[in-house]
């Protein structure tokens, strides 16, 4: 069965608390992220097989009294989600170009990247959830200028304009930039 991932973000704290522990409790799932985040919101981000997620989200959902941001499932997600949650990149060699997607909601931000990585030759090379950043996600990505192009225009039409800060592509990263920024 294809590994799954949902998530429910909150504007409450204490909410999200309350329910990640029932859905924890009413399917066979495992956690990838459960904290509170920037600004005063919290997520909670799960994995496990497709039916046990859509459950667990499902249910989670139902039970938000109104304190829900925003949701999602993703099946068949894309392994780099996982990877990048766990802060886990591949290496990726010669680095010459590179495309940002930045979001105003965690939800939105993952729900974006699943697609461009489904829809591009690219490779996820960050992944910031949130934290100090205001309660958004960003994400960069690298391949070739094409494909970069393709998959970050695929993910803003699958979004509300409202829910994109900004998308960049810088075709021809300098060397100080790629080495700080991205740590490699």
């Amino acid at each position: 069965m294809s590994k799954s991932i949902g998530a429910i973000e909150f504007r409450s704290i204490a909410k999200g608390f309350e329910v990640s522990n029932e859905i924890v409790k009413k399917a066979s799932v495992e956690i990838l992220y459960l904290k509170s985040i920037c600004p005063g919101k919290f997520i909670i981000i799960i994995s496990g097989d497709t039916g046990e997620v859509n459950t667990a989200i499902d249910y989670g959902i139902s039970i938000t009294d109104g304190f829900m941001v925003d949701s999602f499932v993703i099946n068949a997600v894309h392994e780099s989600i996982i990877d990048g949650l766990k802060n886990k990149y591949k290496h990726t060699e010669n680095i010459s170009s590179i495309g940002i997607m930045e979001t105003n909601k965690v939800c939105a931000g993952l729900k974006a990247l699943d697609k461009t990585l489904k829809s591009s030759d690219v490779n996820l090379i960050k992944l910031q959830l949130s934290f100090a950043i205001g309660g958004k996600l960003v994400y960069i990505v690298s391949g070739s200028l094409s494909s970069i192009n393709y998959g970050i225009d695929e993910a803003k039409n699958i979004l509300k304009v409202k829910d994109i800060v900004c998308t960049s592509v810088i075709p021809s990263v300098d060397e100080k930039i790629r080495k700080n920024l991205i740590g490699r």
